[in-house]
């Protein structure tokens, strides 16, 4: 029994000493929607839908952006709080004013309006933004 008893204690030494150590290892690689180096994926972006003052939904967002220079790319990653910004900006005009609930959202406009977002931060054209998904959730 006491054999026993040690071996348990043993094992889970060894187990909670061990989780900080596999904690402090190095972080998993990222996971990338595609091979090319030239994608560069955003994070997901959401603007509130209102109408007469209140909130009616929740327009969803995924984009990323085709940059074949390398240096714009660079700067594209530097600008990425701004890029981020900008594209908030011009969604929430999106969805307070030209999104009319109930109606399928217009992804053309959407991704001219995102466009001119990133030429406009970025300073110069080069850059394609790509959509991936234009989800509405409506408030029941």
């Amino acid at each position: 029994m006491k054999a026993a008893l040690r071996i348990l204690t043993v094992l889970a030494a060894v187990t909670f000493a061990a989780t900080p150590a596999l904690a402090a290892g190095a972080a998993p690689a990222k996971k990338r929607v595609t091979a090319s180096e030239e994608f560069m994926e955003m994070p997901g972006l959401t603007a509130t839908i209102t109408q007469d003052y209140r909130i009616t939904g929740l327009l969803q967002v995924e984009a990323g952006l085709d940059i074949h220079d390398d240096k714009l790319r660079r700067k594209a990653e530097a600008l990425m709080p701004r890029l981020r910004d900008a594209y908030a900006t011009a969604l929430t005009a999106y969805a307070g004013g030209f999104y009319i609930p109930g109606n399928v959202p217009d992804a053309d406009r959407i991704a001219n309006m995102l466009q001119a977002a990133t030429d406009r931060v970025l300073g110069e054209e080069g850059a394609h933004l790509l959509l991936g998904m234009v989800v509405v959730h409506e408030q029941p």
